[in-house]
Parts: C-alpha cells; sequence; structure tokens
C-alpha cells in the first residue's frame, strides 16, 4: 500500500470513527445503527462489522476477540494497522471515549504529523 493511500484511508476512519464517537456520547450508541453500512459489514469491514456488534449490545470482551481475529489474519503491515485502528475506534465508541482522548488513542499509531490531521476531526 502507497503512504499516500494509508493517509488517505487514515484520515477517513478517524473521521468517521469520531464523529460516531460524538454522535454516541450525545444520543447513545443505538442512534448508530443507521450509520452502519450493510454492504461493509458484509465484507467484514472491521469498522463497521464491529460497529454492528457494539450497537447490538455485545460484550466488550467478546468483541475485542473477534475484531482481533480479523486482524491477525491481515499480512500486508499497513493493511494490519489500519485494522487495528479500526478495532481501537470501535472499541472506544463502544466506551464512550472523550472525542480528544480518542484522537489521540487513534493517533498513536502513526506519526506525528498524521495524527495531528486526525486531531482536528474533533475541534
Amino acid at each position: 500500500m502507497k503512504r499516500e493511500e494509508f493517509e488517505k484511508a487514515y484520515l477517513a476512519i478517524a473521521k468517521e470513527a469520531i464523529e460516531l464517537s460524538e454522535i454516541s456520547r450525545r444520543e447513545g450508541l443505538l442512534s448508530l445503527e443507521d450509520r452502519i453500512d450493510e454492504e461493509k459489514y458484509e465484507q467484514r469491514d472491521i469498522f463497521h462489522y464491529g460497529m454492528r456488534f457494539v450497537v447490538d449490545g455485545t460484550d466488550e470482551t467478546y468483541l475485542d476477540k473477534i475484531l482481533t481475529n480479523i486482524v491477525n489474519q491481515e499480512k500486508d503491515e499497513d493493511e494490519k494497522t489500519l485494522k487495528i485502528v479500526q478495532k481501537e475506534a470501535v472499541l472506544g465508541i463502544q466506551d464512550g471515549d472523550n472525542p480528544r482522548v480518542f484522537a489521540a488513542k487513534l493517533g498513536s499509531y502513526v506519526d506525528n504529523e498524521l495524527a495531528k490531521a486526525a486531531k482536528k476531526f474533533c475541534e
């Protein structure tokens, strides 16, 4: 995966996750149900797949295990990092993390420049 593709994918994940984090803190986890992309869910996209389990009230330990198993199947390092970020995003939303803390957590997987770009989504 090219660096440009990685950055674009990371920023898209961070933006969507921070946005959903803010919504869920205001309106509750069930309010996110209509924002799950069913096609991505069917493809086991980590974020949308995980969010379906979150909305359904799945225990965090069980969900973490499911998502970790999917992440561990990825061989490409950049793709694996993106999946880890998605997994952490799902678990952070489920935990009700503060969006600024949440942005810092997601930013810890990438370089400082990219982390700063993602942090702007919660300003």
